[in-house]
């Protein structure tokens, strides 16, 4: 066993997808000084994979440069794995990672934590926490001994930070030749782009949400313009998205998506145990609701209570003559 930090990273129109940047530096701190950092590479572009050195990557082992499904490369990835020797595998809690890790699960024959919040090393063994029962609770996870590692860690996005200002490049190597067996054959029959707004919702900076409390999909309307006064995306409850109001790309919570922004505006939101799990690490929350006893405000940085319709439109008026537009 190595000290090594090993990762799945997706690459998606010729280059790495976020999750790969933030797996990467994630893996660099894990590693610290004494270990590696080898980036599983596959998908469309991967070939090039030697810009996740700037990301954190010392080296990347290309699985596949093609728009094959994630698990076609099963065989290759637990065959990398094998020849690495890694303390720990890290995968990005996405359809292809969960797709990739479930299996190399199985081939392996690994202990699997996840989805998690954070992850670290504590006396050469990976430590995880992870919410459960609805993140009421804080599981502290790590494997019994040393036959059950590399551990395969799902992390959740926006678990780590992305480098900034990093150089230089990955060493690339091809995978080890390895028989794809059945599941050789799985072949994409058909798919389906995300629009901008939601395939940024992880990665924005800035994200005002709405909830039950926006009554329509008209509703929705200042929250849009608030969005793009400041920048920002906007996403929704379930609530939201269980009414048709929004798709469920924009659904954040425990069965939505996980985000991280420096601001996050909940309009209409409760607030409720299942939501605040897919933001409360957001760095500063802003509530806005006609409720004074509303979960949400709990945990806000800021509550405002009263009409949404009344206050949003006015703090997008204010934002736009501050910006002089």
């Amino acid at each position: 066993m190595s000290n090594d930090i090993a990762f799945l990273a997706e690459f998606s129109d010729g280059a790495p997808t976020r999750s790969a940047q933030e797996l990467a530096a994630g893996a660099a701190e894990l590693a610290g000084a004494g270990g590696g950092v080898v980036a599983l590479a596959y998908g469309p572009g991967a070939g090039g994979a030697a810009v996740l050195g700037a990301a954190g990557a010392s080296r990347a082992i290309v699985l596949g440069d093609d728009t094959s499904p994630a698990v076609v490369h099963a065989a290759a990835a637990a065959a990398a794995v094998r020849e690495v020797k890694p303390l720990a595998l890290l995968a990005p809690a996405t359809p292809n990672g969960r797709d990739l890790a479930a299996v190399l699960v199985g081939l392996l024959g690994l202990p699997a934590f996840g989805p998690v919040r954070a992850v670290r090393i504590e006396g050469g063994r990976v430590r995880t926490e992870q919410a459960t029962l609805q993140g009421t609770v804080i599981t502290v996870s790590e494997p019994t001994d040393e036959a059950q590692q590399p551990a395969i860690v799902l992390v959740l996005p926006s678990t780590f930070t992305l480098l900034e200002g990093g150089s230089g490049s990955a060493a690339v190597a091809e995978a080890p030749a390895a028989d794809a067996g059945p599941l050789g054959a799985a072949r994409v029959v058909e798919s389906h782009p995300a629009e901008a707004a939601v395939a940024n919702l992880e990665e924005a900076s800035v994200i005002i949400a709405g909830g039950r409390g926006v009554g329509s999909a008209d509703g929705f309307a200042p929250l849009h313009e608030l969005a793009e006064a400041l920048g920002g995306a906007v996403g929704a409850s379930r609530a939201a998205a269980d009414a048709g109001w929004v798709p469920y790309q924009l659904q954040i919570g425990q069965t939505g998506k996980v985000v991280k922004p420096a601001l996050y505006v909940g309009c209409g939101i409760s607030g409720a145990i299942q939501h605040r799990v897919g933001m409360q690490t957001a760095e500063n929350v802003l509530a806005i609701n006609k409720d004074p006893d509303a979960p949400i405000g709990e945990f806000a940085d800021l509550f405002v209570v009263g009409d949404l319709f009344t206050i949003v439109p006015k703090l997008t008026a204010e934002i736009r003559r501050r910006k002089g537009r």
